[in-house]
């Protein structure tokens, strides 16, 4: 379980957003947001949001996720991306490592996936 992790969900679907939220909360995480665009995930990095992981996705209403992604690995926030779309390329060549899940996906597997990239990495709070 994710005992407490705190997650943002940048998702502009918001069926697809409540069903992540309501999937961490299943797995005992705290989902932050979810916000919809880029501009809402900014203001919340701005104000110093406490975030042990995000689930992102890659086409939002307000553009591509790139400077959320970039900004989240600076803080060093574990990411898992959730698309219905392919990754750009040039996402792809910066973050080699990222872990990228295809639209739909088995509830199990997404948790699993952040509960694998929570773990490889300390908590910072």
């Amino acid at each position: 379980m994710l005992s407490g992790c705190r997650v943002l969900v940048l998702e502009d679907e918001i069926l697809i957003a409540d069903d992540i939220s309501h999937l961490l909360i299943e797995a005992e995480g705290v989902p932050v947001g979810p916000v919809s665009s880029i501009n809402e995930a900014r203001r919340l990095l701005k104000d110093g949001t406490v975030l042990d992981a995000a689930v992102l996705d890659v086409n939002l209403s307000d553009g591509l996720v790139t400077p959320i992604l970039e900004a989240l690995n600076a803080r060093g926030v574990p990411t898992l991306v959730y698309t219905g779309g392919q990754v750009p390329d040039g996402v792809r060549h910066r973050h080699p490592d990222l872990v990228a899940l295809s639209k739909p996906v088995q509830p199990a597997r997404l948790i699993g996936e952040l509960r694998r990239l929570i773990g490889s990495k300390p908590r910072v709070r």
